[in-house]
C-alpha cells in the first residue's frame, strides 16, 4: 500500500469509507482526505506533519473542541489520532464552504470582523489551558522559529548554518533579530495581554458560504499569543480593511485594542517576519539546501537595513 494512501488508517480507526478525495497532500506537511461514508455525515483524514507530537494533537484538538462546544463550525476530532508509518493521523469533523481567494474590500473587512468574533469565543481560555507544548509567544521568542519555541535556542546555530551558504543573509538576519528585539524591549512587549491564538487566520483557512462564514479551519499553528501577533500572520498588513474591521467589532463588543496592543502592530509583525525567516534558516540547516531568495524577501520587510558591504555579495 502506497504511504499516501489513506485506506489503511481508516481501516485502524474502523471506518469503511465509500469515496476518498485528496483535498491537500504535501508529503512533508499535513495531508488531507475527504472521507465519504454511507449513511454518515462527510469527514476529513487529517495527517499532521512530520514534528507534530502527541501532547501538540492534544492541545490543538483541546481548542477545537472548546469552540465547537461554543457552536463554531471547526475540524474537531472525532476520536482518538492514531499512529502509522511515524505520522499521526485522526478523523475529523468536515467544514464546509470555499475560502475565498482574491478578497475584495468587503470580504476582508468580513474577515476582520470575523476574526474580532472568534477573539471573543477565545477570550479566557488561555488561562485554564495554558501554552501550547514548547511554544512561545512571538514577541518573546523573536529569533525563534515562524511558530513554536523549542528551536529558539537554534538562533546561533541557525545563522552559522546560513553564513556558510550566505554571509550577507546572515549577517542581515542577525541584524534584523538584534534590532527587533530592541524596538520590542523599548515597547515592553513583554507586558503586552495574551490568548489563544487561531495562528493563521488568513483567506485561504476561512470558508464562506454565499457570503456567510460556514467555517475555520487548519488551527496546526494555535498557541497562547497577542493578538497583533494574529493580526500579523492573518497577512493584515496587505488587508487594511480587515484590520479596520477587527478593530471595529472589538471595540463595539467592549474589548478595543489597548494603546500597548496597538503599538505593538507594526514591531510584532517585524517579529513575525524574522520569525518566518527563521523557519526557512532552520528548513536549510537541516535539509542543506537554503531558499536564499526567500529568506532575503523575510528579511526585506523587517525594516532592518540590508548590509552594505560589497565583501558579502548578493546573497
Amino acid at each position: 500500500m502506497a504511504a499516501n494512501d489513506p485506506r489503511h488508517v481508516l481501516d485502524l480507526l474502523g471506518v469503511r469509507p465509500g469515496r476518498i478525495v485528496v483535498l491537500k497532500d504535501v508529503p512533508l506537511g499535513n495531508g488531507n482526505w475527504l472521507v465519504g461514508t454511507a449513511g454518515r455525515p462527510p469527514s476529513v483524514l487529517r495527517r499532521y506533519h512530520p514534528l507534530a507530537t502527541r501532547e501538540e494533537l492534544a492541545y490543538e484538538h483541546a481548542v477545537l473542541g472548546y469552540l465547537a462546544g461554543a457552536g463554531w463550525v471547526v475540524p474537531a476530532a472525532l476520536g482518538e489520532p492514531v499512529r502509522w508509518q511515524d505520522r499521526w493521523y485522526c478523523l475529523t469533523r468536515y467544514v464546509p464552504g470555499q475560502a475565498v481567494r482574491g478578497e475584495d474590500a468587503g470580504q476582508r473587512g468580513q474577515r476582520g470582523r470575523d476574526l474580532a468574533r472568534l477573539h471573543l469565543a477565545l477570550r479566557g481560555l488561555a488561562e485554564p489551558i495554558g501554552q501550547r507544548p514548547g511554544w512561545r509567544a512571538r514577541h518573546s521568542a523573536v529569533g525563534g522559529p515562524a511558530v513554536g519555541a523549542p528551536a529558539a535556542d537554534r538562533w546561533e546555530e541557525r545563522v552559522r548554518g546560513l553564513a556558510s551558504v550566505s554571509p550577507r543573509l546572515a549577517a542581515w538576519a542577525q541584524a534584523a533579530e538584534t534590532q527587533t528585539q530592541a524596538a520590542l524591549a523599548v515597547l515592553g512587549a513583554d507586558d503586552l495581554p495574551v490568548m489563544v491564538v487561531h495562528g493563521d487566520f488568513a483567506e485561504w483557512n476561512v470558508h464562506y458560504d454565499r457570503g456567510r462564514l460556514a467555517g475555520v479551519i487548519d488551527f496546526g499553528l494555535t498557541h497562547v499569543d497577542t493578538r497583533p501577533y494574529e493580526l500579523a500572520i492573518a497577512r493584515s498588513y496587505r488587508a487594511p480593511e480587515m484590520t479596520a474591521a477587527y478593530r471595529a467589532e472589538l471595540a463595539a463588543r467592549g474589548w478595543p485594542l489597548s494603546e500597548l496592543e496597538e503599538a505593538a502592530l507594526t514591531p510584532v509583525y517585524h517579529a513575525f517576519r524574522v520569525g518566518m525567516a527563521a523557519a526557512e534558516m532552520e528548513d536549510g540547516l537541516v535539509t542543506g539546501d537554503y531558499d536564499l531568495a526567500m529568506i532575503e524577501r523575510q528579511l526585506s520587510r523587517t525594516a532592518t537595513a540590508a548590509p552594505s558591504s560589497p565583501d558579502l555579495g548578493h546573497y
